[in-house]
């Protein structure tokens, strides 16, 4: 999960950006792409969806990021796609992107299904999508196919090898050993089945040359198949409910330690101002204008007297809701981090010391004006209280119980291999051929037959309910969160803020 870069540190209001790459040949890419949401409040700002310490959107891959706001953007309507065609493969099919509301819970769908291309589909690089409706999402069609997706990536443990979910905590490794042991456990209950009398009267389904398969050496596999499917559960469901292991509180602070404010100047101090009355801008409700670019100090002042104008606004909304909390909260911030950037600089960095102090005495009042205007919308409207999360998958194990997992996997493969050997040694050549292709024919069972029907079962079980596939919950996301509160505390004074909630 990626912290967006170009978030502003100001902004509270926290959107979960989730993109599903297509599977399809060439479906990843490597181009630079850019978010924009579009929602009945306002929109956010076009934002770079980029990872630093991981390769993002590749083929078949499940990428999330943590997009912050500074106001809620009502109903998400529309979200904007677009990449700059760059890298040795740019073409990008888009399979769908959900964004989830992390203060509401409220999950909005896009299903995009095409291709961002110059040379493919119909040769756009920008697109616009539309919220997916309710019936849409709750379609049998729709469930069915990102269950039995899902399913075939996640839930049939012998493909899953190949193209394993990119944020499932079952490894890749887990995975292989699994099969290793699954197949060691096959071949012991075959081979302890071919110690049973031989029925000569059982008829042959299908001969080459001298081999033949008879009907009892198909209900052996089948039987051997479905002796081996509890086994198959338990060892697989041990490893998929085991709760990541959450970072040490010692970690946290190194990472807190490494956070550095960067230097002040003029040039930043006018950019940030210019940044907060343009994201203010973003909002009809906030009837305000975006700004041309502030080139020197002389234009800092008529700038903070918009900014004045605004917070007047919101000491006129009787009525509080959300908007106005978090519009006020982000305000709060912003001025907090120009005016410790402002008290940091001297009077030599203006034409005179007056219009320095002129800035710094209007910076002031506007801040204890913003505290004034946020305690007063808090009071009356107390942003929402982050519910505890649902436990949708099922019981969670503590991460420990992994070497529990690996213990019983050993143990059975090492169980399973001495069976084997021990019934092996005394079979002859025609009974050790039998029971090979009995063998065969369970892991045929298992791979083509009892996997595939437990995938489509489930999801037609879900897609009868009508219950659309589930938005990730874990705790990376408050992991995430954090890293921003760092963030924040670095542009503010914290004890200005009070509510540092996100």
């Amino acid at each position: 999960m990626t912290l967006l870069e170009d978030n502003h540190p100001g902004a509270q209001y926290n959107y979960l950006i989730g993109v599903q790459t297509g599977h399809r040949k060439n479906a990843g890419t490597t181009a630079n792409v850019t978010v924009k949401l579009i929602g009945s409040d306002g929109e956010s700002e076009t934002h770079t969806l980029t990872d630093p310490d991981k390769p993002v959107f590749e083929r078949g891959a499940f990428d999330m990021f943590l997009l912050s706001t500074p106001f809620p953007l009502g109903e998400v309507q529309n979200v904007r796609l677009q990449h700059d065609n760059s890298g040795g493969h740019p073409s990008w099919y888009i399979n769908k992107v959900t964004i989830q509301d992390l203060q509401t819970r409220h999950v909005f769908h896009f299903f995009c299904g095409c291709w961002l291309s110059a040379d493919r589909g119909d040769g756009m690089t920008k697109k616009t999508f539309n919220a997916a409706k309710n019936n849409e999402i709750a379609s049998f069609r729709n469930i069915f196919q990102s269950r039995t997706s899902t399913g075939f990536r996640d839930e049939h443990i012998w493909v899953s090898i190949v193209d394993p979910p990119s944020r499932s905590p079952f490894t890749r490794a887990q995975r292989v050993s699994c099969c290793m042991s699954l197949l060691l456990c096959t071949m012991a209950i075959n081979i302890a089945f071919w110690n049973i009398p031989t029925d000569e009267n059982s008829p042959v389904l299908f001969a080459l040359g001298s081999l033949q398969i008879t009907w009892q050496e198909i209900m052996v596999g089948m039987e051997s198949g479905l002796l081996m499917f509890p086994i198959n559960i338990l060892i697989i469901t041990i490893f998929r409910s085991i709760r990541p292991r959450i970072i040490s509180k010692s970690k946290k602070d190194d990472y807190e330690g490494n956070l550095r404010p960067r230097p002040v100047t003029v040039p930043t101090i006018l950019k940030d101002t210019e940044e907060v009355i343009s994201l203010m801008s973003k909002s009809p409700r906030n009837k305000m204008s975006g700004t041309n670019t502030l080139e020197s100090t002389t234009d800092l002042c008529p700038a903070l007297d918009r900014v004045h104008e605004f917070i007047q606004l919101m000491q006129g909304e009787t009525e509080s809701d959300f908007h106005w909390v978090y519009c006020s909260k982000f305000l709060l911030a912003g001025l907090c981090h120009l005016l410790m950037g402002l008290e940091k600089l001297d009077g030599k960095n203006f034409p005179s010391p007056e219009e320095y102090q002129q800035a710094l005495n209007i910076t002031n009042l506007l801040v204890r004006k913003a505290e004034m205007v946020f305690s007063s919308h808090l009071t009356n409207c107390p942003p929402p209280v982050k519910k505890k999360k649902k436990k949708s998958g099922g019981c969670w194990l503590p991460w420990w119980c992994v070497f529990l997992g690996w213990f019983l996997l050993l143990s059975i493969s090492g169980v399973s291999t001495f069976f084997t050997l021990l019934y092996g040694f005394q079979y002859g050549k025609e009974k050790s051929t039998k029971w090979v292709m009995s063998l065969g024919l369970s892991l045929f069972q298992s791979i083509f037959i009892l996997q595939p029907l437990k995938v489509i079962g489930i999801a037609v079980f879900f897609a009868v309910l009508l219950k659309p596939v589930a938005v990730e919950e874990s705790e990376e996301i408050e992991q995430v969160l954090l890293g921003k509160k760092n963030t924040t505390q670095l542009i503010c004074y914290q004890n200005r803020l009070g509510y540092t909630g996100s």
